[in-house]
């Protein structure tokens, strides 16, 4: 089964402008899986820095991948890099939609 996690998101952010990483860290705010910046709990107590490697490091469901896509989709169109962000996002898309795919076949047989 493949195993995508918020980390191998920013990676593959990294090659565009830190604003598709703040977008990615606003994201996780507002859809609630950090209950603060990343910045803020890397720099923060001991438990705020585990819940950060935590979230970061976690499988991420295939709702999960497009929920966080999505969000920095919108937070990022009419952006210069758009295009070259559209194709990291078709790819994490297509992954989600065949991680569902193989979930749901090995439900069945």
């Amino acid at each position: 089964m493949l195993k995508v996690t918020i980390k191998d998101i920013e990676f593959d952010l990294c090659d565009l402008d830190t604003e598709y990483r703040e977008a990615l860290a606003h994201g996780l705010m507002e859809l609630k899986y950090l209950s603060a910046s990343p910045l803020e709990l890397e720099l923060g107590t001991e438990r705020q820095q585990q819940e950060l490697e935590k979230v970061y490091n976690m499988s991420l469901k295939p709702k999960q991948i497009k929920q966080i896509i999505n969000f920095i989709c919108e937070e990022m169109k009419g952006d210069f890099q758009y295009g070259k962000f559209s194709r990291i996002a078709s790819n994490y898309i297509n992954l989600a939609n065949s991680i569902e795919k193989n979930k749901k076949s090995k439900e069945r047989g």
